[in-house]
């Protein structure tokens, strides 16, 4: 997905990309809040120099005027505070402007859309932008050159494939630009002892395949082990089959021919789509893992499909605080155990 986004990909690549990450909205609204966030933590640890895909970006002094490029970016940067002038669009169907993990800090502000499939060089410019992040932006190297042109400009790390930085680094790297890496390095610890506490009250997620798979009358496929929502699986103990990471060769997902749906029967399958459209599949109906209800099925407008996206320190706690009873489920071993779906 461009995420990428983080998105699902529901007919190969473009799809893929469609399912993605967004936002848009008021100037003078975020214009007030980015502002106003400076005194919401101490500042320190500027300047300091990132190095990325591309190089590296040196931060002199605080940024007061932040634009979050890439889809989810914005999720990291309001963690530690900051609300961002603009952002990218997170695509695909989810209502992100609403998402329940980012209210209180969003607190009424609406940050205009500057980026979506494609960038607008213009309206990114028009922040006057201290600082841009495009960490989950899938950014290209003609793009980056322009952006530095405008403001400092933060790559993705190139240790990982586009779109699949873990949310830990991600959130580390923000709050290192932006002068709140204790703020960065709490939510991170926060994050990581909830997943711990989860991992601890259900062992039996421990070495469990699990699947992050899409699937409808377009086509169907999965999630590697590299993308961020199968990186959530990884955290929660489960392990991604190692056929997904062969077949996506070095990309955060792979598409499946009718002779690869085996893979999908694992002992728990994350399955984006329509329930109603997934069961008309003939040879996915007859799956075990469908026959006994290991599926747990994701509607992408969902705060479920949403939350994962994000794959952020915010979103990330919103799942484990909402949907830890449906994944044990799924996974329970038990067919006559009710798994109680997302909702849209």
């Amino acid at each position: 997905m461009p995420h990428p986004f983080r998105a699902l990909a529901l007919t190969g690549a473009a799809l893929a990309a469609t399912l993605t990450l967004a936002a848009c909205g008021s100037d003078d609204k975020a214009a007030s809040a980015s502002s106003d966030s400076s005194s919401a933590s101490e500042v320190s640890g500027l300047p300091v120099t990132l190095t990325h895909k591309y190089g590296s970006t040196t931060i002199e002094s605080e940024p007061k005027r932040v634009v979050a490029l890439g889809y989810t970016d914005q999720d990291p940067v309001l963690q530690t505070g900051v609300v961002p002038l603009g952002v990218g669009d997170f695509l695909g169907g989810f209502d992100w402007r609403k998402r329940a993990w980012a209210q209180d800090l969003l607190n009424g502000a609406e940050p205009k859309v500057v980026s979506g499939q494609q960038i607008n060089f213009e309206a990114v410019a028009a922040q006057r932008p201290d600082v841009i992040f495009a960490l989950t932006a899938g950014l290209k190297k003609a793009d980056y050159d322009k952006l530095s042109k405008i403001a400092p400009t933060v790559a993705q790390d190139g240790d990982y494939v586009d779109f699949g930085m873990p949310w830990d680094e991600t959130q580390e790297i923000v709050g290192k630009a932006l002068g709140r890496k204790a703020a960065a390095d709490e939510a991170i610890a926060a994050l990581k002892a909830k997943f711990a506490e989860v991992k601890q009250a259900h062992p039996e997620f421990e070495g469990k395949t699990a699947i992050m798979a899409y699937g409808g009358p377009d086509g169907y496929g999965a999630y590697s082990s590299q993308d961020t929502r199968s990186r959530f699986l990884g955290d929660l103990g489960f392990k991604v089959p190692a056929e997904i990471d062969k077949l996506a060769k070095g990309s955060f997902f792979t598409s499946f021919s009718e002779e690869q749906f085996r893979l999908l029967d694992q002992d728990v399958v994350f399955m984006y789509g329509d329930e109603k459209d997934i069961a008309k599949n003939k040879i996915v109906s007859r799956l075990d893992a469908v026959k006994e209800g290991r599926v747990i099925y994701i509607p992408i407008p969902s705060e479920f499909a949403g939350a994962l996206g994000f794959s952020s320190t915010l979103s990330e706690t919103f799942l484990l605080d909402n949907y830890v009873d449906t994944i044990a489920a799924a996974v329970d071993g038990d067919p006559a155990t009710k798994v109680e779906q997302p909702a849209v």
